[in-house]
């Protein structure tokens, strides 16, 4: 009787909890223009990820303060997360 008691317990539990499978997966989210820029200078290069081809360049600078804006290119890529995850969008 205990072991039917403990499969019919878990299976209650299984069925009862508020996670599912689409909870536990979290989309990556994808940036649509891709910065590379170049300091030959300090010997610094580096590439970004953004929404739009400003927030691709801004990132790229951000990463190579004195560096120059080679390329920006239409590709999707995934945005770098914020340590909390949280992603704040503005309107308008």
């Amino acid at each position: 009787m205990t072991r039917w008691n403990l499969v019919f317990g878990l299976a209650a539990l299984f069925a009862a909890s508020p996670a599912s499978a689409a909870d536990l997966y979290r989309p990556v989210p994808m940036g649509r223009f891709v910065a590379t820029c170049e300091d030959l200078g300090h010997f610094c290069l580096a590439q970004a990820c953004g929404r739009d081809q400003i927030a691709a360049a801004e990132g790229c600078r951000a990463q190579c303060r004195s560096a120059v804006v080679m390329t920006v290119r239409p590709t999707a890529c995934p945005l770098p997360v914020p340590p909390n995850g949280m992603i704040l969008r503005s309107r308008g």
